[in-house]
């Protein structure tokens, strides 16, 4: 999902974000940590995000990283529907080829494989949902395919649907002057997806700024503590309530 750069400097080479391709070149042993997204001073991702913080229905979720800055896994307390623990694969240029939302219990609520275009972007997500956990699945209920299509700044702007049951339909995302998803009011702070363009990508969101306004921001601009009135926010998508949450960061500088 990222394009890499080799850049000679103390640090070795350097893996950077152009839109959701990698392109590897040298020894692998010359790789370091990457930053997702050119262009910042400080690079931040997402740690954590602790739900309904004190309550009864308190959740806390870890977001796991490998080296390449690539997340690997997001833990959840007790896996069930609607909060599977997922888990990434990539390939060998580091790209996303699978997003597994697994029971824990040799079954799954959701399988993705991903195709990639002639840009290097993942242009067919085919998905089964509600199967069991073998070397494929088996037994789902749900295949779907779907074709993506981008715009000129490598935006998803299309999602074309079709199914196992016969039934097809378009998803369509149109972007304002001001970089955002149309149909929302947004603040003027960094949105928490940035941090990693996977996320971007399954939320099928590359807006500028948060469709929010927190109550509390870190020194990078990202929301840190979110209370909502009367509002309903969810993050990638529908699997995260943004509603009432604390979010953690890891932040360090970028290196170039």
């Amino acid at each position: 999902m990222k394009k890499k750069s080799l850049l000679y400097a103390s640090f070795g080479a350097l893996i950077f974000l152009f839109s959701c391709q990698k392109d590897i070149s040298g020894p692998a042993s010359q790789e370091v940590m990457n930053t997702p997204l050119p262009g910042q001073t400080v690079y931040c991702r997402i740690e954590s995000i602790w739900e309904n913080p004190n309550q009864f229905d308190q959740r806390f979720i870890l977001i796991l990283y490998d080296q390449y800055e690539n997340p690997t896994a997001i833990t959840t307390p007790l896996p069930g529907t609607g909060h599977p623990y997922r888990v990434f694969k990539y390939d060998s240029w580091h790209r996303l080829r699978e997003l597994i939302g697994d029971y824990g219990n040799g079954h799954f609520e959701f399988w993705h494989f991903y195709g990639f275009d002639l840009s290097g972007r993942i242009g067919v997500d085919t998905v089964y949902t509600f199967g069991q956990l073998l070397d494929k699945p088996v037994g789902y209920i749900e295949k779907r395919i779907s074709n993506i299509e981008y715009d000129s700044q490598n935006r998803i702007v299309k999602v074309s649907n079709t199914n196992n049951f016969g039934a097809s339909w378009v998803d369509t995302y149109a972007y304002d002057g001001t970089g955002n998803l149309v149909g929302g009011t947004y603040d003027h702070r960094i949105n928490l997806s940035r941090t990693n363009d996977i996320w971007m990508f399954l939320g099928r969101d590359y807006s500028l700024n948060n469709r929010f306004n927190a109550d509390a921001y870190n020194t990078n601009g990202y929301p840190t503590l979110i209370n909502l009135s009367g509002a309903f926010d969810t993050w990638l998508p529908g699997e995260v309530d943004l509603t009432h949450s604390q979010i953690s960061y890891g932040c360090r500088p970028s290196y170039y």
